[in-house]
């Protein structure tokens, strides 16, 4: 599998995550967490210009790792945990489209660009495409919300909610409780990829069920050490996992709503089901 080459612009400025004491109990330190992944994902929301593009993408990474805390979390943390949980993931989501106008970008950059293939020939009006179709998206989605700011507003009350919630029964017991679970959803997501390497769904079903557990492994590793997750999940499986998410997009984007004119797409199409095809053959590995 090819290496991602796309430039990415860098992450725009954002609040600066407040470091978490150790001595405070383990359900705080959670709570500190998922606190200032909130503030970063409203200052990031709020990103100036093209950087917008980015803040996008980094706001739903923080949205993502609240809700890997939340998951720590769930069962002492009650309905009102999993009601945020839902409208965490619903605010998510709907940041869906602008993140993937600019991932199809991503997408087309990593692609082959040299060479005699008319692929290759092709990519430069096909990323001006995209962009025209991004910055579209984008210009759609600031005229119903201006600066992003009621998604900022929700996010400002989602805040308020995290903060109110019963953290302080959060116990270890419960979060290594709350681990085992990611972990067994992992390999049963990869019992089912294997399955079925054609189909899209499970696939993203199990990239989403690492994500969920290397997120975890991550904050646990910087509040909580000794309760890290122990299954076999690397940095190497996440980053095919990804690329492989990202041909499913190219190949999404080869339909009749495609900004590209139809042999554009076909070639677009034979690259994207190869690079797939060279990934889903094999078998994922399991846990140990």
């Amino acid at each position: 599998m090819t290496k991602r080459t796309a430039q990415v612009s860098p992450a725009p400025p954002a609040a600066a995550a407040k470091p978490v004491s150790p001595l405070l109990p383990l359900g705080l330190r959670l709570k500190a967490f998922a606190l200032s992944e909130l503030a970063q994902a409203q200052a990031l929301l709020g990103a100036p210009g093209d950087q917008r593009h980015t803040g996008v993408h980094q706001a739903r990474k923080c949205l993502r790792r609240t809700r890997a805390a939340l998951a720590l979390g769930r069962k002492a943390l009650g309905r009102e945990g999993r009601r945020l949980d839902e409208d965490l993931g619903r605010l998510c989501r709907g940041l869906s489209p602008l993140r993937d106008a600019q991932a199809l970008i991503e997408g087309l950059q990593r692609l082959p660009a040299s060479g005699p293939s008319p692929l290759a020939s092709a990519l430069p009006e096909m990323v001006a495409l995209a962009r025209a179709r991004r910055d579209a998206c984008l210009a759609r989605s600031l005229a119903r919300d201006p600066e992003l700011q009621r998604r900022r507003d929700r996010l400002q009350a989602m805040t308020a909610r995290l903060a109110a919630l019963d953290w302080d029964d959060v116990k270890r017991g419960a979060v290594a409780k709350a681990v085992a679970r990611s972990e067994k959803r992992l390999a049963k997501a990869r019992r089912r990829a294997s399955r079925h390497p054609g189909d899209d769904a499970r696939w993203h079903a199990m990239r989403r069920r690492l994500r969920r557990v290397r997120q975890q492994d991550h904050l646990l590793a910087a509040i909580e050490p000794d309760l890290r997750p122990v299954g076999n999940v690397t940095a190497e499986e996440a980053a095919v996992l990804g690329e492989a998410q990202d041909d499913a997009l190219l190949l999404r984007h080869c339909g009749s709503h495609s900004p590209f004119p139809p042999p554009l797409r076909k070639l677009l199409r034979a690259e994207a089901r190869t690079r797939l095809g060279r990934v889903r053959t094999p078998s994922p590995p399991e846990t140990s």
